[in-house]
């Protein structure tokens, strides 16, 4: 008797191994589809916008450098003066920055998947202090010419821009053109000052009405000296990305709002603009994230499935030595499997009503299949109702623990230690060796 047990355990062995195979297949497939969702909402950013990141505005201030350079003649062995001149740029950067805007999102929709895109209303507003003339000098006893001072904005992707912006410099509006201006910085819009000579050694306000749309992320660099970003949304679900937390921020089923409050001695952007290096700016903004999304979700799902499949055979196999009821290995495959088939309808399901009305049906349908079909198989409804129930408390447990995220790793460990203790408890006084030594009696037919 005890090495059928023994070949019993292999053969269920055997079918755990297909099992696994199973639910791999399974995992691909919500790979491939979550792959598509992501091809879908590249696709949709390319005809709406992207992935938004404003930085500025920064004053690019040119002007034109003349020197008397001093060379040496090697074939004269002597020293003679020539006459140098170098077109240079220097970045002047706010003094005072303030942003404050709004996002509204939306759903866009290509066949059954959807990304979500937002429009952003806000108003930039603050102060530059323009350097002396004399201090741009890079060269000794040179002249300068000034050739212009440029506001230049720079936007991750510029057809976002809603509509004209309104740059408002000493009270005038100045002419919008494309482009930052600011190569190989990135693309944007600028706008060229007037009465140029006139700035440098002064201090001057400005302010930009600003509309842009765009995809998932809207992030601002704090580019000037002190800085000050509010943002408000109705969406319910961000995510605060970047290089520094807000410092006021509520989030409730209304929305939320934020408040960063940067100093520039804690952000390196100037820095890393000066040195070229656009790409490692540190910023700051929100990611509006989807908590819905059935992919992760039923990813993190299928990472319980082998448990599950393994309580349940572990339970057929318990309740098969103690009640001398012989389970063929095909019966335990056709639980496993209706289990494992749980997964993918999940999917399936989830990508059309959403995730939470889809684990109800298809969690639903799994334990009533499974428990009609113990009825027959362990000779009894209320055998094939208790095992039912067991298996709703089980899936009921792992809805809990996906909508948990944050404490799935405790709670899930705390199921199994319940479970396993549980087990303990009920098998304490079981002698294994006398139930491994008795004969078996037909399916079904229990010894008196």
């Amino acid at each position: 008797m005890q090495i059928k047990v023994l070949l019993k355990l292999l053969v269920l062995g055997g079918i755990s191994i297909l099992m696994l195979i199973a639910l791999a297949s399974i995992g691909g497939m919500t790979h491939e589809r979550k792959q598509r969702m992501l091809g879908v909402q590249q696709n949709i950013a390319k005809s709406y916008a992207g992935q938004q990141r404003i930085v500025g505005p920064v004053f690019a201030v040119e002007y034109r450098e003349s020197w008397m350079g001093k060379f040496y003649n090697k074939e004269k062995d002597s020293w003679y003066n020539k006459e140098m001149a170098a077109v240079r740029k220097s970045m002047v950067y706010p003094k005072r920055l303030e942003y404050e805007g709004s996002l509204q999102v939306q759903e866009r929709y290509r066949g059954i998947f959807k990304a979500h895109v937002y429009q952003s209303d806000g108003r930039i507003e603050g102060t530059v202090d323009f350097p002396e003339k004399e201090t741009l000098r890079t060269e000794q006893d040179s002249t300068l010419e000034l050739l212009s001072i440029k506001a230049c904005l720079i936007l991750s992707d510029p057809r976002g821009i809603s509509r004209e912006p309104v740059f408002e410099w000493k009270g005038e509006p100045l002419e919008i053109k494309p482009g930052s201006s600011l190569n190989p910085y990135g693309s944007g819009i600028h706008m060229e000052l007037p009465d140029a000579e006139s700035l440098l050694g002064s201090k001057v306000g400005f302010a930009m009405d600003l509309k842009v749309h765009g995809m998932k992320q809207f992030k601002f660099v704090p580019i000037g000296s002190d800085n000050r970003i509010r943002l408000k949304s109705p969406w319910p679900h961000p995510s605060f990305v970047g290089d520094f937390l807000a410092t006021d921020r509520t989030v409730s089923n209304n929305g939320f709002t934020a408040e960063w409050d940067v100093n520039g001695l804690a952000c390196s952007a100037q820095q890393d603009m000066d040195a070229g290096r656009f790409g490692d700016l540190q910023h700051l903004g929100v990611n509006l994230i989807d908590p819905v999304n059935p992919y992760p979700l039923t990813d993190r799902a299928l990472k319980y499935g082998f448990l599950f499949i393994f309580i349940t055979f572990a339970a057929f196999f318990l309740f098969e030595l103690v009640k001398q009821l012989k389970i063929h290995p095909i019966q335990y495959g056709f639980v496993g499997l209706a289990q494992a088939l749980f997964f993918l309808l999940l999917l399936s399901l989830s990508e059309h009503i959403g995730f939470g009305w889809s684990y109800l049906a298809a969690s639903a349908a799994t334990i009533g299949v499974i428990a009609l079909y113990l009825c027959s198989v362990l000779k009894g409804f209320l055998r094939g109702a208790l095992f039912g129930g067991v298996l709703a408390l089980l899936y009921g447990a792992l809805y809990g623990l996906l909508q948990s995220e944050d404490h799935a790793l405790v709670a899930g460990s705390t199921l199994l230690f319940g479970l396993t203790a549980l087990v303990m408890m009920l098998t304490r006084k079981v002698d294994w060796y006398a139930l491994a030594a008795k004969p078996a009696t037909q399916p079904g037919k229990e010894i008196e």
